[in-house]
């Protein structure tokens, strides 16, 4: 309860993260708070990190943790061990039910968990997602296109910044990939993704190091180590 009541507490001085938690209680009440119902989008990264936190929370403080909360981890071959074993770690603390499916193809990920026994009772599934992420329109609910699986997606922290991202996770000291602590701002795959240069910096001895994420200036710059 105690990461519940921080959370909470959080919110009543920071709009957009009560935003977020409406959103969050609102959907789970409509889904009778049916754990076979929806699933959490997860992959380990700082996004879907402050995703977890959220709906975690909201479930902890509404008593509806009585199960393990389900996970979808779309797994990648060519993914950081890091970013592997911190979403180990996460399965640990958030005491999660993780459901794995492999492949960088995402929609097909999909059809894999709709076809599978957990995945046909899922109705909705929390994402990561914001805006500046997307090349496209995209509401806060709203249900996947024709041509893919039928799921509601919920996108909680669309309004997020990659700033509020940061204040968020530092604010309540919630544990991230420790790969933003070394000059990654947005991680891929290793064969795509490099420290992001706009974090690097030279100490009077002349030895290159990188500032953690959180230092960046400039939002807009935060794929600049992913050239896909």
């Amino acid at each position: 309860m105690e990461i519940a009541n921080r959370v909470y507490a959080f919110a009543d001085r920071n709009p957009l993260v009560k935003d977020s938690i409406q959103l969050i209680e609102s959907t789970l009440l409509d889904l009778t708070f049916d754990s076979s119902k929806f699933v959490v989008s997860f992959n380990g990264g700082k996004d879907c990190t402050v995703l977890l936190h959220l709906v975690y929370a909201v479930l902890t403080k509404n008593n509806k943790l009585d199960h393990k909360l389900k996970t979808l981890y779309i797994h990648e071959k060519d993914t950081f061990k890091e970013l592997e074993d911190f979403v180990k770690l996460c399965i640990q603390h958030y005491n999660l039910e993780m459901h794995t499916f492999e492949g960088s193809n995402y929609k097909k990920a999909l059809e894999d968990f709709k076809s599978s026994k957990v995945g046909s009772q899922v109705n909705s599934i929390f994402m990561g997602m914001r805006t500046s992420d997307l090349s496209y329109p995209l509401k806060a609910i709203q249900q996947t296109d024709d041509s893919w699986p039928k799921f509601i997606r919920v996108n909680p922290i669309l309004d997020w910044s990659y700033h509020d991202v940061w204040t968020y996770l530092r604010t309540l000291n919630v544990s991230y990939c420790p790969l933003y602590d070394q000059g990654y701002t947005s991680l891929g795959a290793r064969s795509t993704t490099s420290l992001n240069p706009r974090l690097r910096s030279v100490t009077p001895e002349g030895e290159v190091t990188y500032l953690p994420a959180y230092f960046l200036d400039d939002a807009g710059t935060e794929r600049s180590g992913r050239s896909k």
